[in-house]
């Protein structure tokens, strides 16, 4: 198998209507009982609480959120500088899940085990990231919505780690434990990607800002970063 590493940045729906939607279901806080403090809500706090939680949509990549950016990195191979890739407004997310697709199968087309009969026969990706539990569903939810079919094996949501992906977290916490990514590499002494200036909280309003290419090498840095720490775990250095 080819043991590829990958991160995933992520925003809220960017359908139209999005918000309206959301508002069209809020409710005031259950505190409230009194007439004029609703209405006092409804004025002065309701759009606020939209926004907030317009904005947890990211983390939801089952039914509303998207994700904005990918990187990766095939640890097996000379390829510390990756891949990576951010959505540019108005770019579809369908397009970045084929930008992807297409970047997986460039390295397994690079760690082919050989030639028989005149066919190449490339290995299956084996995926590694950070709460792996988080990327990976989001990515195959993701697909299924947008219509793109992958051209390789990838972990469904009920897929087991250790045996169909790898993933740092619990490699290190153990099933129902976390750790950040952050804290794991300043304990292994791998450099921490969080030293960029963006963490993930910050990457809509930079996409807004227009910094893709930032969001991009942040995306990067992690993934790079959960390699490093993967190998730490796994007895190589990193």
């Amino acid at each position: 198998m080819t043991a590829i590493t990958l991160d995933i940045e992520t925003i809220p729906s960017q359908l139209p209507g999005a918000r309206d939607h959301i508002r069209a279901s809020l409710k005031p806080p259950g505190t409230l009982k009194k007439a004029e403090s609703i209405a006092a809500w409804w004025k002065d706090d309701s759009e606020a609480a939209i926004e907030t939680e317009y904005r947890r949509q990211s983390l939801d990549g089952g039914l509303a959120g998207e994700i904005v950016s990918i990187a990766l990195v095939a640890n097996d191979q000379d390829d510390d500088e990756g891949w990576k890739y951010c959505r540019g407004p108005g770019e579809s997310e369908a397009a970045l899940l084929t930008h992807f697709a297409n970047a997986v199968v460039y390295r397994l087309d690079a760690a082919a085990r050989g030639l028989v009969d005149g066919y190449n026969f490339a290995q299956d990706p084996w995926f590694i990231a950070h709460n792996a539990a988080f990327d990976l569903p989001y990515i195959w939810h993701r697909c299924i919505i947008n219509g793109v079919r992958l051209p390789f094996k990838f972990p469904t949501p009920s897929a087991r780690a250790g045996k169909d992906y790898g993933c740092t977290m619990l490699a290190w916490a153990g099933y129902g434990g976390r750790v950040s990514l952050d804290a794991l590499c300043r304990a292994l002494g791998v450099p921490s990607p969080k030293d960029g200036g963006i963490d993930g909280a910050g990457v809509y309003d930079a996409w807004l800002a227009g910094e893709r290419e930032h969001i991009a090498a942040y995306n990067l840095r992690d993934t790079l970063a959960a390699r490093d720490v993967w190998q730490r775990l796994q007895g190589s250095a990193a």
